[in-house]
């Protein structure tokens, strides 16, 4: 149990928060591992990444994959920190492949071009910025809780993504992940 581990980093100390996870699903054992591991993976993160958000995703990222795939560490293999770092380096390479098709990803400003581009909001008339705000309203009020509140914090209220991470007390991540989502939600309901 993680009562059992000190608050050490020695590799046996991680190997055995990674069985309790595995085999319990023990919180407390996750959040020593965290607290241990975590750090180490953001150093990492930033000397890989110069964007600070990306390393905070990648240390995201990495946690969770922790989690979720703690069972598959075989310590006959190598040692735990090893093989955690081989599971960041994976996430590394898949952030870096999803950020080379970034610029497919949707964008806010593509949804909704009249509340992006001031110059063009006299040329449009009353009427019709009443009728595109009843219908981003419909639209938002269709997506789950979580994400419709983001949208509702960044493009209605003009908060940043990480004031909403700091607001709702997200990771960073996070509040990207749900915001691409439901935009692309919102896309495909445009879409049809």
């Amino acid at each position: 149990m993680a009562s059992q581990v000190a608050q050490s980093n020695s590799d046996d100390d991680i190997a055995l928060l990674l069985a309790n996870i595995a085999s319990e699903q023990c919180r407390k054992s996750y959040d020593l591992l965290f607290r241990q591991v975590a750090p180490r993976l953001l150093n990492l993160a930033r000397k890989q990444f110069v964007d600070e958000s990306l390393a905070l995703e990648m240390v995201q990222e990495t946690m969770l994959k922790l989690w979720l795939k703690a069972g598959l560490y075989d310590s006959s293999k190598g040692n735990a920190m090893t093989w955690i770092f081989s599971v960041s380096r994976n996430v590394k390479f898949d952030l870096m492949r999803k950020g080379k098709h970034q610029q497919s990803w949707i964008q806010g400003d593509d949804l909704w071009p009249i509340l992006s581009e001031e110059e063009d909001a006299d040329k449009v008339s009353t009427e019709d910025q009443e009728l595109v705000s009843n219908e981003l309203k419909h639209l938002i009020d269709k997506l789950p809780e979580e994400q419709a509140d983001i949208v509702r914090r960044v493009y209605l209220h003009g908060e940043s993504q990480q004031q909403v991470s700091e607001i709702l007390n997200l990771p960073l991540g996070t509040v990207k992940s749900r915001l691409r989502l439901a935009l692309k939600k919102m896309k495909e309901v445009l879409d049809d």
